[in-house]
């Protein structure tokens, strides 16, 4: 890539932009799966990502409402698209996380025995 093509005003930022979001992109699909594979959402909070998914529906919007003035979507609002799904999903996957690891766990002692004792046979 020549240097002359980085000279247009918009290039370099919104080459940036997208790094930035390619980057993100691949962390929070790890992410996603580290908590499948687990089966625990430890680490963040539900109101951390979502003041990130927030983020990503305002850099989309903001995206969109470019758009209108330029008349030509971005290529980076597809990124801030597929970034919104994927914490959106982490989201989910937290949120189930959560409810699964409050249900409480079912005995597999017969109810007798968790009575406080065991059975007699009288």
């Amino acid at each position: 890539m020549s240097l002359a093509v980085l000279a247009e005003p918009n290039l370099l930022p919104m080459l940036l932009e997208a790094v930035m979001l390619i980057c993100f992109g691949i962390a929070w699909p790890l992410a996603n799966l580290r908590m499948l594979r687990t089966g625990r959402a430890e680490g963040k909070g539900m109101a951390f990502t979502a003041i990130i998914l927030c983020g990503y529906i305002a850099g989309a919007l903001a995206k969109l409402a470019w758009a209108t003035s330029a008349h030509t979507l971005p290529a980076v609002f597809w990124l801030y698209v597929l970034n919104t799904v994927s914490v959106a999903a982490n989201l989910v996957l937290q949120w189930r996380l959560a409810r699964l690891s409050q249900t409480p766990a079912r005995s597999l002692q017969p109810a007798a025995e968790t009575a406080g004792g065991t059975a007699s046979s009288t």
